[in-house]
């Protein structure tokens, strides 16, 4: 629930944010691993809460009347944490022609989503060859990149959220790091041809320096500090 360290009156910069994001990383871990446990049990739900440390019974929420942002008991809020959980892990609201033309239009993540396409069908295509666990986390990092400054985007970019857009395109860039490493690993393997993991290489450092162009602009919107 609520950390002393985060402060309701104070703006949160980006090391607040970053914090908070992998508090919600271990909390969501653990949310999974013990759904994944217990989801068969009779008794799923209060065991769950109990091992998650809410102390009682998952019920439907009694302020039905009240959004979740100007509820006095949100700090304390099963069902407000469960819906957190979902809602970070997957996306449902329904996307509009318009929010994805808005997040075309940042380069970063148009670069990074077509890194993404050409690693896939890259080794997809070459099914004789064995995929072992350094390509897949190539794949699966590169997935990640666009994935987080979608995110970042979602959040906004008003002075409550900006630097919480600025943390999620650094896990961005954290996970086009991981890529360029892993395929670095790859091509000393010389499984795949040398120029083939070269350009791939080289796509992804051009995504990275999109990603720090692309922080170093938002940070610049930070106009209160």
């Amino acid at each position: 629930m609520k950390e002393e360290e985060f402060y309701e009156n104070k703006d949160w910069d980006e090391a607040d944010w970053e914090r908070f994001l992998q508090k919600a990383d271990v909390r969501t871990a653990k949310y999974f691993e013990l759904f994944e446990t217990l989801h068969n049990d009779p008794d799923c739900d209060n065991l769950i809460a109990k091992e998650m440390g809410w102390g009682h019974k998952y019920e439907d929420c009694g302020h039905k009347d009240e959004s979740c942002e100007n509820c006095e008991d949100i700090d304390e809020c099963i069902v407000y944490e469960i819906n957190q959980i979902f809602d970070n892990a997957v996306e449902y609201e329904e996307t509009t022609e318009e929010d994805v033309e808005n997040i075309k239009s940042i380069f970063a993540y148009k670069k990074s989503y077509d890194l993404y396409v050409k690693l896939s069908k890259y080794f997809t295509n070459r099914k004789e060859i064995d995929i072992d666990e350094d390509v897949l986390e190539a794949i699966s990092a590169s997935s990640m990149v666009p994935a987080k400054i979608a995110g970042g985007h979602g959040m906004g970019y008003e002075r409550d959220t900006l630097c919480g857009n600025i943390a999620n395109c650094k896990r961005s860039l954290k996970n086009v790091r991981i890529c360029i490493y892993s395929l670095e690993i790859v091509r000393t393997k010389s499984t795949f041809p040398d120029s083939d993991i070269n350009k791939m290489i080289n796509d992804a450092v051009n995504v990275e320096h999109e990603i720090l162009k692309w922080i170093e602009y938002l940070r610049s919107k930070i106009w209160w500090r």
